[in-house]
């Protein structure tokens, strides 16, 4: 009887452990905004679509009117700017990152890699 009760405890502390892994819920997808200016640098993101990475989508702008025209809730001050959104599959989405700096947002692109 104590072995039988060993046993289904290592067991049931077994799978506990598994379901608390850290690789659960970590399967954020993101949708990357760029606003270019003048300069064209949509080229440095389109790579981060697919090819291992969690974005969905990357959405260029050529002009900041055209932007804040689209999304004035985001109040886009200068260019180039790239604001990346959490995404849960739907409409909402929670914007994660903003910089004005494209090398800081290619870097938190690249920490993405799945």
């Amino acid at each position: 009887m104590k072995r039988w009760l060993l046993y289904s405890s290592l067991f049931f502390m077994l799978f506990g452990v598994m379901g608390c892994s850290p690789d659960q819920g970590t399967d954020e997808k993101y949708e990357v905004l760029v606003v270019q200016g003048d300069e064209n640098i949509s080229d440095k993101f389109g790579k981060f679509a697919g090819n291992g990475y969690p974005v969905l989508e990357v959405e260029y702008f050529t002009s900041l009117e055209a932007v804040n025209e689209r999304y004035p809730e985001n109040d886009i001050e200068k260019a180039p700017a790239v604001f990346i959104f959490e995404s849960g599959g739907g409409e909402m989405k929670k914007l994660e990152f903003k910089t004005y700096d494209v090398d800081e947002a290619i870097e938190f692109l690249k920490e993405t890699k799945e």
